[in-house]
């Protein structure tokens, strides 16, 4: 079944119940929809530029292969994240070399358009902390924190895609922020 050129307008789910009978068109579509936002996650998340076309292939791999096993119970989205959230983590477990610097990014020439600023030396050094922090958050606490504060993404929704209780998700990112503040507290 081939969708119409109308097919914009069409809803995720219809365009996934297409995908899940092989309709190439129909995910080009919610690759359209949602490629931004899965790269975002998965930069922020690895901070690893290099990396990110490759994941973001990856997930939506698993969107192609699975697309008949979503049941509708939650959105779209919701479900995508959780597939980004959980092959992050996955990706982190089996890769646990050393982030790249947002320094050596933009020395390098590939920091993405939306990242490229030009700030002061103190907030670069600040960028620096921030992102070690990060880097150094274990897993679930540093998806929850990137998927809430730079996601934008509400708790119910995190507790969704982590498949965690919404207390569970306060937990996390009560922990990730407590241990940012108190590593940054120390490197001041």
């Amino acid at each position: 079944m081939m969708i119409e050129e109308d097919s914009k307008k069409a809803s995720d789910a219809e365009l996934l119940r297409l995908v899940a009978g092989g309709d190439e068109h129909a995910f080009e579509l919610l690759v359209g929809r949602y490629q931004q936002a899965v790269f975002n996650t998965v930069y922020r998340y690895t901070g690893n530029s290099d990396d990110v076309q490759d994941l973001a292939q990856e997930i939506f791999t698993k969107v192609w292969r699975n697309a008949g096993k979503f049941k509708g119970k939650s959105k779209f989205s919701t479900w995508l994240y959780s597939i980004t959230a959980n092959h992050c983590i996955n990706y982190r477990r089996k890769n646990r070399r050393g982030h790249i610097s947002l320094d050596q990014l933009a020395l390098s020439g590939k920091v993405p358009d939306s990242l490229k600023v030009k700030p002061d030396w103190e907030q670069q050094r600040r960028v620096r902390l921030v992102r070690k922090a990060l880097d150094e958050l274990p897993n679930r606490q540093r998806m929850a924190l990137i998927l809430a504060q730079f996601e934008g993404r509400s708790y119910k929704e995190i507790a969704e895609i982590m498949k965690v209780s919404v207390s569970s998700v306060e937990s996390l990112i009560f922990r990730a922020r407590r241990a940012i503040k108190q590593k940054l507290a120390k490197a001041i």
